[in-house]
């Protein structure tokens, strides 16, 4: 499973979807580049993340892998951004470690979110079961 999270958007109601064209259209006119992904494999997972100003300086950028079987809780939430009128969703997990990591979803809803869910449960859990054999 490969998720792309927005880095530009502040929600996924009209307002918020302004707000986040606008963002985007004032980055790309500066020349910034924002992107990051999660992938969930039976083997791990990958955050990745990487920002560039005028599309050469590279601001940040990082990496981060993490076993399916310290992976103890996996879900999803919905919060309100700007007077709690443009909602956001973020799938979420959490490792035995005390990190995690929230992935903002683009243009989900809950219906969308929840498939998510489920499918890195189900890849974590698959990850989980070859472990114990």
């Amino acid at each position: 499973m490969e998720i792309e999270a927005e880095m530009y958007d502040v929600g996924s109601g009209p307002l918020a979807r302004v707000l986040g064209i606008f963002n985007k259209f004032a980055s790309k006119a500066t020349g910034s580049i924002a992107k990051g992904f999660l992938v969930v494999t039976d083997k791990r997972i990958i955050t990745t993340s990487i920002q560039k100003f005028c599309c050469v300086f590279t601001r940040s950028k990082a990496v981060k892998y993490v076993l399916p079987n310290s992976v103890y809780r996996i879900g999803w939430a919905k919060e309100g951004t700007i007077a709690c009128c443009c909602p956001v969703i973020n799938l979420w997990y959490s490792t035995r470690f005390g990190d995690g990591q929230d992935i903002r979803l683009i243009g989900a809803d809950e219906t969308t979110a929840m498939k998510a869910c489920d499918a890195f449960f189900k890849a974590v859990s698959q990850s989980n079961a070859l472990i114990r054999q």
